[in-house]
């Protein structure tokens, strides 16, 4: 025998070289668990920053940039010089954007300047109309040779002054000179003032470089022109014209007016969900306190406009509810993975025990022992975080958070020693481990409880509000474990008595085979815990997830017949003649049409306010035959119909009355309209010309009204089969030239390629794939705690003559009732799961639909997933029978054990 003595250091590795199995489970569990949680906040960032980033982009140059005009001329306010005015504008937007706050001017590029004109009468071409009018507005721009492409002919050069004799060289864009009808070197006179008229010269035509970029999308007049259509009030051609930046300065102070834009490019790439709460916060203090600049001398308060706040409120508004049901989507595989750590620590301590009784028999103290196995997991833990926070890191390279991450892997650093201390039990010699502890009612009773009330909440607070933040709703979020909780809960106390049942049934009957296995299933107790925890956790979540990614498909599909009013519509440009609403009612494969007219102006009264809005005509019955098979709720018939009776229906929106309006005068030439008034807030799916709107019955009209309408939309409703693509090209064809024709299964596309919508889909698939992986894990190792059990079991009845069929049976009668019982828990659980929970999610920012979309389970979905869990409960129990058969039968009952 040696004379050295043995260094604890040396007992310690033996120690982890020995029971190094049990210490490399508990490592791949913290390993799996740190990937999962530290990359959590990090995809839910690129994910919530990615549909910022979206939701903004499609707002356009016109829905998120700061924009101020400075007016000259005859308008009220100060009086500043147009010439000195267009010198110092680069340094007042330089000025201005130095003032904001750090968070604003991150997310905003260098102010860009232009001075126009309002709009200026010109000759037309020959042979133009008599009632035709042609309008230019001259515009100054800088960054005009950056901004754009010659296509023909060449810019203008500098002119020296509006001498009136001398034409000013201008371009304009080819498709504004084609809606002017004005070709390169052709002279057209106008009056910039009554003392002063100029004569315009196109010298070339230009094309937009990047038309999505901001100057041209600020104004959509720039790159196209416009033109209105008044009827018998004659037609209006327009556009924009650009003279040299040094002419511009020349001719300002010949204008009666001018217009000086200021503005700062919202730029979406430098939004992200961690920085829009204090962007929203630095635009409001912005927008609520004008800068001051000067202009020559002269001082003003520069007040900006933007629609900035209504992208981020609505993305705050989706946001929310997504946070919420990203954590119940992550919450099945914690707790399962919870459930693997705990049994993988238990594993190790069971054959870790009889060493440490010895050790505790020879003088060490439980204290000792218990901080070697604190030592042993941290040695295991740090790395296997470490490596998992790497993963996590590596998997979302575009990602922002930093600290959430390092917090959650600091978290699952702790989960083995936690773990291993939590199993350990009474070290002391002599002391057994006792069974059920006598709190654990009081746990249950406590789960029980809080399930209970979270339900109860959840049912009668309705949906979440929309200023909750982008928090997660703890109530929303917990609710769904602790119902998998307090379900386990009561299969585990429940689940004995139909067992019992079961035995007690099958004693009498031919063979002990079935009564013997029911009998051990029976007697397990506690050891259902693990097991039936597992699987109604696991196929709980599993299942919500598949309800969830069911209900989001057919709110998407809904949201989108929503959005376009029927299955397709065509809008004209102008208006539609009965030959082309005609010609759409006879296309095959259209089942229903509804005409939508446009009446023009009108003048309304309601609630103390009158404006003029936009006026349509429709019939509610032909609108309720497209409709069918949308909610209620959400059909424009179903807000013309059951008004105050004797008025005529109609739906408002966009109103700016204060007070909800139930009843409304429209004025007209000849019978004042009594209309029974619905205030909608959102927008029926149908082209609308202006913010303010009203649809009115026209089937209820007076005759006596002068309202005349023209078809300007029709809805269509596809009959079963009908090729949506060939009646889309058809419904193109007869609009004609700038027709507008939508149809739901593109709409249904472009809401899928929000990132919000794809990327629940994905981390939903990804929740379902790692609760299946770790439900193999936890059920294997609940099979191989009772290993030993099962194995002594196995060697008396071979010994006593069973064959190895009975015994294999006598196994699957013990195993079989308890995974049966808790596939069906869980099923049970995952289908009520979605009612109670995304009931008050508000799913309207994921489906588009300006009403919450009804709670779908897909049949198909959910069996393959049952499927699932059922055939990993099959292959557990095959390994725990193969695992027990193939050992010695004299070996086990010689030695006293399964070891």
């Amino acid at each position: 025998m040696s004379g050295g003595g043995v260094s604890d250091a040396r007992l310690f590795l033996r120690s982890i070289r020995a029971f190094g199995g049990g210490l490399l489970l508990l490592a791949l569990v913290a390993l799996v668990t740190t990937t999962a949680l530290a990359g959590w906040p990090r995809v839910t960032s690129e994910v919530l920053g990615g549909e910022l980033r979206h939701g903004l982009q499609e707002s356009g140059a016109g829905g998120r940039d700061l924009s101020a005009g400075i007016r000259t001329g005859f308008f009220n306010g100060p009086a500043i010089d147009a010439a000195r005015l267009w010198d110092g504008l680069p340094g007042i937007a330089s000025g201005v954007r130095d003032g904001m706050r750090e968070p604003l001017r991150a997310v905003t590029g260098p102010g860009d300047t232009a001075a126009r004109t309002t709009e200026l009468p010109t000759s037309g071409p020959a042979g133009a109309a008599r009632n035709s009018r042609y309008v230019i507005t001259l515009e100054g721009y800088r960054d005009l040779r950056q901004s754009a492409r010659l296509l023909t002919g060449s810019w203008p050069a500098p002119a020296s002054a509006a001498s009136g004799t001398e034409p000013v060289p201008v371009v304009v864009t080819a498709r504004a000179a084609s809606v002017l009808g004005w070709k390169v070197g052709q002279v057209r006179r106008t009056t910039a003032s009554p003392e002063t008229a100029l004569s315009l010269r196109l010298v070339g035509t230009i094309q937009p470089k990047d038309p999505a970029a901001d100057f041209w999308d600020l104004d959509a007049q720039r790159a196209r022109g416009h033109f209105v259509d008044g009827g018998d009030s004659g037609k209006e051609y327009g556009g924009v014209a650009w003279v040299a930046p040094e002419t511009w300065r020349a001719l300002a102070r010949g204008f009666d007016q001018t217009v000086a834009s200021v503005w700062f490019p919202v730029i979406p790439d430098h939004f992200s969900a961690e920085n829009v709460q204090s962007v929203r916060s630095a635009l409001g203090a912005f927008l609520a306190s004008p800068p001051t600049v000067s202009a020559g001398g002269t001082g003003f308060p520069l007040s900006f406009a933007t629609v900035l706040q209504q992208p981020i409120d609505d993305f705050v508004a989706r946001a929310q509810p997504a946070q919420t049901l990203f954590a119940i989507l992550v919450s099945g595989p914690l707790v399962i993975a919870l459930a693997v750590s705990a049994q993988g620590a238990r594993l190790a301590l069971d054959r870790r025990r009889p060493a440490l009784a010895l050790m505790a028999a020879r003088g060490a103290s439980p204290g000792r022992l218990r901080a070697e196995l604190v030592a042993q997991g941290l040695l295991v833990s740090l790395p296997a975080a470490a490596l998992g926070l790497l993963a996590a890191l590596l998997l979302t390279p575009a990602a922002v958070p930093l600290v959430a991450p390092l917090v959650l892997a600091a978290a699952c650093v702790l989960l083995p020693p936690v773990a291993l201390l939590l199993a350990t039990g009474p070290l002391s010699p002599g002391n057994a481990r006792v069974g059920r502890n006598r709190w654990t009612w009081v746990a249950e009773v406590v789960v029980i409880g809080l399930a209970v009330a979270g339900v109860v909440f959840l049912t009668r607070r309705g949906l979440a509000s929309p200023g909750a933040g982008l928090g997660v709703d703890p109530l929303t979020a917990l609710t769904p474990v602790l119902v998998a909780l307090a379900a386990c809960v009561v299969v585990v106390r429940v689940a004995g008595y139909p067992i019992g049942w079961i035995a007690s049934a099958l004693r009498r009957g031919r063979g002990p085979v079935a009564f013997l296995g029911a009998s051990a299933a029976r007697r397990s107790g506690s050891g259902l815990l693990w097991p039936v925890f597992t699987l109604v956790a696991g196929v709980s979540i599993a299942l919500f997830s598949v309800s969830m990614l069911a209900t989001a498909s057919a709110g998407l599909a809904e949201g989108a017949r929503i959005r376009v009013g029927a299955d397709l519509s065509v809008t004209a440009s102008g208006a539609l003649s009965q030959g082309q609403v005609d010609a759409v009612q006879r296309l095959p494969g259209v089942e229903h049409t509804a005409t939508v007219e446009w009446a023009g102006g009108v003048r309304l009264s309601a609630g103390g306010v009158s404006s003029d809005v936009s006026g349509y005509l429709v019939d509610p019955r032909s609108l309720d035959a497209v409709q069918s098979g949308l909610p209620q709720q959400a059909r424009l018939s179903t807000a013309l119909t059951g008004s105050i009776p004797g008025r005529t229906g109609a739906a408002l929106g966009g109103w700016s009355s204060q007070i909800p309006v139930t009843s409304a005068l429209v004025v007209t030439g000849g019978t004042n309209i009594h209309l029974g008034v619905k205030e909608l807030d959102f927008v029926p799916g149908v082209y609308v010309r202006d913010g303010e709107w009203v649809f009115i019955d026209r089937t209820a009209l007076p005759a006596s009204s002068d309202i005349i309408g023209r078809p300007q939309t029709v809805l269509v409703k596809l009959a079963p089969g009908a090729d949506a693509a060939r009646v889309h090209a058809e419904l193109q064809r007869i609009g004609g030239g700038g027709a507008l024709v939508a149809d739901a299964i593109s709409e249904q596309a472009r809401l899928r390629a929000s990132p919000l919508v794809s990327g629940t889909e994905l981390i939903a698939t990804l929740s379902i794939g790692l609760t299946l992986l770790l439900c193999v894990a936890a059920l294997l190792l609940t099979l191989v705690l009772n290993t030993a059990t099962r194995v002594r079991l196995v060697a008396t009845l071979r010994t006593i003559g069973y064959s190895p069929r009975q015994t294999a049976g006598v196994l699957a009668w013990e195993l079989g009732p308890v995974l049966v019982i808790g596939l069906l828990a869980g099923a049970v659980v995952g289908l009520i799961l979605p009612a109670i929970v995304l009931d008050p999610l508000d799913l309207r920012g994921f489906t588009g639909s300006p009403v919450q979309p009804a709670v779908v389970q897909d049949p198909l979905l959910a069996a393959a997933a049952l499927a699932g869990f059922a055939v990993v409960a099959a292959v557990a129990t095959a390994v725990a029978l193969a695992g027990a058969r193939h050992r010695s039968a004299a070996a086990v009952l010689r030695t006293g054990g399964g070891e």
